[in-house]
Parts: C-alpha cells; structure tokens; sequence
C-alpha cells in the first residue's frame, strides 16, 4: 500500500458542489503572489546582513473562501454510539424543511465492502460513495479516490468511477439528497500539506511564506519577529480601526508561550551582553525594552521607541556610530537589535531575593488510599528513574526534599553525612511548623544518593499497614512553604484521598446527580477560600505547586485544591481510579517530562503594544496584582497564556509592534529577563483580515474565553456563545467578502475552512460536554489544563490525530499518514493508532492480517494480544522498530489497547469528534445548522437595516 505524495498547499480558496458530477474545490481568485499558498522561488533568502529584515506581505488581490453546497443532513448508516450517548434526532428533523430551498441533485448509494462496524452496533453497509480526491484545482472537477478518510491512497478501481456528467434519470427510487463527507474541509488534508511544505524549507519570521500551522514541526530563522512558537497573534495584520474589528468579529488578541521548546534545528534564544549597572536599555517613558524595531538618530545618540515614539538618549557606554543606511556598525555584535527574542543577565535592581538553583520538594500522601492504589509505590519507582537513571537531567544545582503526610506531616533529613533519612514528625497538623534546617532538608541529589534511594526503597515498607483515612494536604502545603520561603521554589504534592484534617479541611459535596446538568457548576467552583489566599502566598514567596491526583472511585476535590496550581502558574495532574500496572509508565514519563523540560520560578511577565493597541484580558494559570503585571511563582515550556488586543487610541500607520518581557530565575539560578518581539502590519481591508487570520490561535484565545466562564455560566449557555460566536465571524465573512455568492451555499474563508469543526471539537471536549459519566473532578482537570494550553497543544486537544498504522508501516515516504476522525474510516483489515486527551488507543480491526499482527505484537490470534500492555513490544523486525519509533512520543498517556470485536470501544469512539457523541451532532449535521444559522442571522441584518431607513424616511416626510 502505497502512500501517494500530497498536493502543495492551495493558493486561493474553492467550491463544492454535492450533485451526481461531483465537483472539488475551485478558486474563485487567480493565485496573487507567495502568500497566496506556496512559497515564492524568488523570495529573498533568509539570511540577511545589517539589521532585521523589513516586514513583508503579499498583496491581496481577491480574498480566499471555501465554499460548498449544503444539503440535508446525512443520514448515514453510521454505527451507533454508547447507549448512555444517544445520538440527537431532534435537529435532523428540525433542519430538513429548512434546507428544501437549496440546490441539490442527488448522489447514487454506493455500498463499501469490509468497513469496520463498532462491536454494539448493528452490521450494516455505510451508505454514501467512494470519495472524490482531495487535490485543488481551477474550475476543473476532480476525479474520485477509493479511500475516502486516508489522505494519500491508491487508484480506484473502475468500477468505483464517477461520470463527471449528471446521470440519466431513473425510475429507481431515489435515495435522500445529503452531503458527501468527503467532500467537506478536514484538518487532516491541511496539517499534511503543511506538513509537507516546512519539512525541508525554514520559515524565516520576515519572509512572505504562510505562517506555519502550530502542528507543524518546522525549523524557523530568527529574522527580526520572534519564532511564532514563542508568540502567535490571532491575526498577521491587525485592523487600522475598532469598527473594522468589530466587522469581522474574529479574535483579536496573542498567545505568548515565553519558554517553548524549540525544534531540534533552531537556534536558542542569545544571550546578550550585560549592558550596565541599570540594566538593559529602556525607554524611559514606557519601559520597553531595546529591540530591532528601535531607530537609531542623531549618529547614533538616540533612538525612537517604536511602541510608544518617544525619542531616548543612548548610555555612553551603549554608544555607537551609524553606518550609511543609518545602521549601528556593531549590529553584530549586538543580537537584541537583530533578533526578535533575546535574553538578558539583569542586575540586583530587578531582583526581590537571592537567585539560586530550583529547589524541588516532593509531599507524598500515604495514607491508606495511597498504599492501596500503589500510588506510593509508583511514586517511589518513579523517583528513583528520574533521579539516577542514565538518562536523568535535572537542572544543574538543583537540590530536592521529601515531605509525607497522612494524620501528620513527616520530614526528612536528607543530609549527605547520614547514613539513612532520619524521619521528623510534626503530629499537629494545626500548628505547622519547621523541624529542621533547610540545609539538611534540600541536599543535592548526587551528594545524598544513598540517602535518598535508601528512603524511597522503605517509604512502602515503612507505610504498608497505616490505617490512615486522611491525608492533611493543606499542611503539607503549609511545611512546604515554610522550607522554600527563603528561596521559592517548585512544590510537587502526591494526593489520593480527599483532605478531611488539617489546614484546609474539606467536605465531600460531590453528588453525581448533578453530573452533566446546569447545576454542576456549583461544584466547579471552589468551595473554600482559603486556598485560594495559600496560592496568593505562594505567589508571593516564588513557590509554584504542582498537584498529583490519584482517587480510587473517590472524590478529591480538584476545582478547590487545584486552586494552588492555577494561581502559581503550575499544573494538575489527575490519575482517575489510578491503576499501578496499567499507568505506572505514564505516570514516570510524565513526572519525568516535568522535572526536566526547561522551566523558571518567582517570574512576572509583561506585553506592551505600539500606539493604538493595549491588553483588555488575559487567561491562563496565573495570579494578576494590578491590570498590567501577570505574576507567575512558576513557568515552564508547556505553558501558555492569552491575551485580548483592543484599540485605545490613533493607530500608527503601516506596522504595530508588541513585545513580551517575562523577567524570571532560571532553573539553574540565573535572573534574566527573555524579551520576544514581533511586527504585524496595519490594514484597512478587511478582506485581508479573513485572509491572513490564524485559526489555530484564534481557538486557543477563544476557548479560553469561553471556559474561563465555567462556574459561573450554565454548560448550555457556554455551547449556545460558542455557537454564536461562530455564526458571526462565518457571517461577517459571508456579508462583507463574499455578498454574492448564492444563499444556497455554505461561504468559509480559506483560514478559517475547519472553523466550525474545531467549534465542534470544543463542544465535546472533556471541559465542555454535557456527560454523566464524567466526574467534577476531570472536568475540573480539563478546565484548568485547557487554560494554560499551547496553540499547538490546544489543536491536537481539539482535534487528536489518527494514524493508519498499516499505510505508515509500508509507507516509504518520511511524512505519517493521517486519518480523519469517523468511525467510517476504519478499516477491518487495518491498525490506528488515535492520541486521545488522556489516552494512547492502538485499535486493532477484527481482520488483521497474520504478518501485520505478528510483526507488531508477536502474535498468530487477535484474541491473542494482551490487552493489558503498558508499552507496545520491541520486536526484531521493520513492522515493530517502525511502530516502536512511532510510540515514542506518546509515553505520557496511558497505553490502552482495543480489539475490534473483543473490547469494549467506546473510549475509543469517543474521541472521533466527526460522529454523533455526547448528543452532539456530527461534523456534517453541525455544519447544515451552522449554515441555516448564518442564513438567519444575515436575514435579520437586512430586516434590521430595512426598518431603519423606512423609519428614517418617514420621520423626513
């Protein structure tokens, strides 16, 4: 099976058309320049010499749209969902008298043979025809592919042909009209000829290239703008006015990721040169921080800011001369007026204590619930891996601390002259208070090993017959900032059991009853505010918590303890009924990841705009003291935050500028401040708006947006705005770039093609959907883990990739075949691999061939295969050192294997967004109402702009 090579990436936008000769996608504009789709072969390159390189973009002849045909919701012989998840009937039969004024003509059933079926469904054929291939071409119709969800796929048979001319009538009965799903706009197609077109060639941050998907691992050149994984704006040119904004009602705001890793052929972020004892340059009236976008006047003397115009001296030791094109002659010297991002070494001035390596302590619950669950004794296992495997990097001077608690809280002295930990109890959980120095309590890991493995080797023996039905979280957090209130720091705290003692005791309000209703959000929000002053003094002292949870069919609270994360910009982790065989290596890879990807403390970060713009909002896991600073005890590469732009004033014309500083100690005790920067022209045009939008942080923004009201909005009043919010930027476009085009057909902008999907993919994520089966506490998880998301993450979050493990294995091409997310895609005879939320699927089918099975799991059966694997197996063949390879980045979610036929697949199902789950509707029936929406919402303009003039001219006459 043979992948075929993906077309380049569409220049201008295309129609589709649902009848008998089924028509691709078209332009409706001729290709304009580099920015229109595939890169330019005259660009210049991306190297430069002297200063950064100007901001360029193509011109905007015709905006970009995408555009098809709805019909009447499909009604495909789809197999069905879970009982508990009964897919809606009410809104097919609601829609289908509304759509009888459309254009439709009729697709002829074809039935697929070998497609798989869920093991509760029905065996029945599926009941729409062999796809159309997915290549874009002008005004010409495309012929069909036999493969309808693989995005390369070999010939079809003849007799899977289609005539590109309208059928004859015929006196057979006539199947009901409906929407090809293959013909609709899909991430899948999209994220592979992106994929496609970065896989060789930089993207230099100047250049004309599209901007990268946040999905696309691309190699990037610092040319003047900051790497867009630092910082992504929901829009590459930002409007001149508030009612241009307000006309297109798409985003408008960024989102800053300061710390983000970086693709292995990036370079890192420079660190220049201590300037002198104030510090790094700055403008004196807004504090900004020197940059390429400075000019440079007078000989060298001044320079302008350019976010706020003020002309500044230049420091005499900061002071050189121009060149003839007005640049400083040691600009090569001098990496903060070349690159968009840079870091400085700042002086004591900028700190508020003594900057020294992290210091990372571990409070460990073992009480009953933790000894039973194996909690403790993962966590003991998983410690000990991460500190002296051959592969530990923790942060060079790092020391850590140990700390467990049940009915009390136990510290350790961990000093390295000892021979075992000596164990110090403070009984009353009260009165908390420190036993010990901090000296013996943080040690260095190497110095103390045999202390410290000797500990973790016991703490299982030496808990194995507690008794203890609590466990006093808040006093633990309490013994933990009494040892880091010196320093700050980073707090891991391991819980299992709801505290019912100590500081911060808690009730058990849960009440499943009220899961998936209106009243649930009484128990998203926190029922304690003490917490919430805890996170505020952890702020305060640089502490950042991370939160462990590991219930056992038991309630733990996490919207009111995941208060402590939320406010220091840490992290919860939740493990619902933890199962050490089964989770275990999630769990260590996890912990892993998150001792040693690159992180801060005791941070603050800042985002200045140019004339014009300012902030109106943030969202993410952070805690805020006045309108402008968000504090951060900690920071880490995964964590993002998003901000909302609004206008404030005059706009400068041609370029706005924004700049994020984010001043932080270092893991390894270092004070700096990482300044990333970037230049977003200025346009008029709306048209150009829609064109140059960037889907992906759009979504980011808006979901935040949209959760941040969890708690306080009803789940259905959040769907309903979700909903609406998409109807007005789909309208706006439809009013203002596309007034012509015939009200029979759905408009979408190019940018903005899956819309709707993702909107979908939100609706049924584990934060938003209306579920039964799922508990306060995940959904309280998911609220918090979507807040503090990357683009990139929340993308795959929103839409999880699917890979056709067989088409990869005998796929000779680099690239990884993709999937889009339906039941009907899946092949019997066939392997997926789907990277849920929370979980790894591997989804064997019940056809499976013998080699295939062999060659992956060492096994001659399907009913062979153990279910019950944590990793796949390492076997001595291609098959399984290729699918080996594959699994190697998903070892931070739990491996779950599912046999077609043999298992129960609803988890599985679930996260295929495309079908009818959660009484939700599918992709397809999402958009018919979507469209009928628009419809209306574009009727009541024109109703509304028609009784104004009439009231206008009857008041004149």
């Amino acid at each position: 099976m043979h992948q075929q090579p993906h077309p380049p990436r569409p220049s201008d936008p295309a129609a589709m058309g649902h009848n008998a000769a089924i028509q691709g996608y078209h332009t409706s504009a001729q290709p304009h320049g580099v920015g229109a789709g595939t890169p330019s072969m005259n660009q210049p390159p991306l190297q430069r010499q002297g200063g950064p390189i100007p901001l360029q973009r193509p011109p905007v002849a015709n905006v970009q749209s995408a555009s098809f045909t709805p019909q009447q919701p499909v009604v495909q012989a789809q197999n069905n969902p879970p009982p508990q998840q009964a897919i809606p009937s009410a809104p097919i039969d609601t829609l289908s008298s509304s759509m009888g004024n459309m254009n439709l003509r009729e697709q002829p059933n074809a039935i697929r043979p070998g497609r798989s079926k869920r093991v509760y469904a029905p065996m029945t054929g599926t009941g729409y025809p062999t796809p159309p291939s997915s290549n874009y071409q002008q005004q010409q119709p495309i012929a069909p592919s036999p493969n309808p969800g693989t995005a390369a796929a070999a010939p079809p048979p003849p007799s899977f042909g289609y005539q590109q001319q309208q059928q004859e009538p015929s006196t057979d009965p006539k199947p009901k009209p409906k929407i090809d799903p293959n013909q609709i706009p899909s991430p899948v197609e999209i994220q592979l000829q992106d994929e496609q077109m970065y896989q060789h060639e930089p993207y230099g941050t100047c250049s004309q290239s599209p901007l990268p998907l946040s999905t696309t691992p691309f190699h990037t050149i610092d040319q003047g703008n900051c790497n867009p994984r630092f910082l992504r704006t929901t829009l590459r040119e930002f409007p001149y006015t508030p009612e241009l904004d307000r006309d297109t009602h798409l985003p408008f705001g960024l989102v800053v990721q300061p710390l983000a890793a970086l693709h292995p052929n990036d370079e890192p972020v420079p660190l220049a040169g201590v300037t002198n004892e104030d510090g790094p340059i700055r403008c004196n009236r807004c504090k900004a921080y020197i940059n390429p976008g400075c000019q440079f006047i007078d000989g060298g003397r001044k320079f302008i800011c350019n976010l706020c115009g003020f002309t500044n001296g230049v420091p005499e030791d900061y002071f050189c001369h121009l060149d003839m094109t007005g640049q400083r002659m040691d600009l090569d010297q001098r990496p903060e007026l070349r690159l968009g991002s840079v870091e400085f070494e700042v002086p004591k001035i900028y700190w508020n204590r003594e900057p020294v390596p992290l210091r990372i302590l571990f409070a460990v619950d073992v009480s009953y619930s933790a000894v039973r669950s194996g909690m403790l004794e993962s966590f003991c296992t998983t410690l000990q891996q991460v500190l002296y495997s051959d592969k530990a990097s923790l942060p060079a001077g790092a020391r850590v601390g140990i700390i467990t608690f049940d009915t009390a809280v136990h510290f350790f002295n961990l000093s390295s002259t000892l021979d075992q930990a000596q164990m110090l109890v403070v009984p009353d959980v009260n009165d908390m208070f420190l036993p010990l120095s901090e000296d013996a309590m943080f040690v260095d890991p190497h110095e103390s090993s045999h202390v410290i493995e000797s500990l973790l080797s016991n703490l299982p023996i030496l808990f194995a017959e507690t008794r203890a039905q609590t466990a006093a979280f808040g006093s633990a957090i309490k013994g933990g900032m009494l040892s880091m209130q010196s320093t700050g720091g980073k707090l891991h705290v391991f819980q299992s059991i709801l505290p019912t003692a100590g500081v911060g005791a808690l009730k058990n309000r849960d009440n499943p009853a009220l899961y998936g209703t209106d009243k649930e959000k009484q128990l998203l929000a926190p029922q304690d505010t003490l917490y919430n002053t805890i996170g505020k003094e952890c702020v305060d002292l640089g502490i950042c918590v991370d939160t462990w949870f590991f219930p056992m069919n038991a309630y733990v609270d996490v919207s009111t303890l995941g208060m402590l994360s939320a406010l220091t910009g840490g992290e919860s982790h939740y493990y619902a009924n933890y199962n050490k065989s089964k989770d275990e290596l999630a769990f260590t890879n996890m912990l892993n990841h998150s001792l040693t990807r690159e992180q801060g403390y005791n941070a603050a970060l800042r985002v200045r705009c140019s004339n014009g713009f300012t902030i109106d909002e943030q969202f993410g896991n952070f805690y805020m003291r006045n309108s402008t600073d968000v504090e951060l005890a900690g920071i880490d590469s995964d964590k993002a935050i998003a901000f909302t732009l609004r206008h404030d004033g005059k706009v400068d014309e041609g370029e706005a500028h924004l700049q994020c500083a984010l001043l932080y100690t270092t893991a390894n005790g270092h004070r700096r401040v990482r300044i990333h920067n970037i230049r977003v022209p200025v346009t008029s045009n709306i048209s150009n708006l829609f064109k140059q939008a960037d889907l992906d942080t759009s979504m980011n923004v808006l979901a935040k947006q949209i959760l941040s009201q969890a708690g306080k909005k009803l789940p259905q009043d959040m769907m309903t705005q979700l909903d609406g919010e998409c109807v007005r930027i789909l309208a706006a476009y439809r009013k203002h770039c596309a007034s012509s085009a015939s009200p029979g057909q759905l408009i979408l902008p190019e940018s903005f093609k899956v819309l709707p999907l993702y909107m979908l993919g939100l609706k049924k994520s584990a934060a938003m959907r209306r579920d039964t089966t799922l508990s306060s506490d995940g959904r309280a998880h998911n609220l918090r883990r979507a807040k503090c998301m990357g683009v990139g993450a929340m993308a795959r979050w929103l839409y999880p990739r699917m890979v056709p493990v067989h088409m990869y294995l005998l796929n000779d091409q680099s690239g990884i075949p993709l999937q889009r997310l339906s039941y009907d895609r899946l092949e019997a005879n066939g392997v997926y691999l789907i990277e849920g939320p929370d979980a790894t699927f591997v989804w064997i089918g019940r056809s499976i061939s013998v080699e295939l099975l062999q060659g992956l799991f060492g096994k001659c059966d399907l009913s062979q295969v153990d279910t019950q694997l944590t990793q796949i197996p390492y076997l001595d063949n291609p098959f399984s050192q290729k699918f080996t390879r594959l699994m190697e980045e998903k070892t931070t979610k739990a491996l779950r294997i599912v046999r077609q036929g043999l298992d129960d697949e609803r988890d599985c199902m679930n996260v295929l967004v495309e079908d009818a789950t959660f009484n939700q509707l599918s992709y397809v029936d999402y958009l018919c109402m979507v469209h009928k929406q628009i419809q209306n919402e574009i009727e009541r303009e024109k109703h509304e702009t028609f009784v104004t003039n009439a009231s206008y001219w009857a008041y004149r006459y």
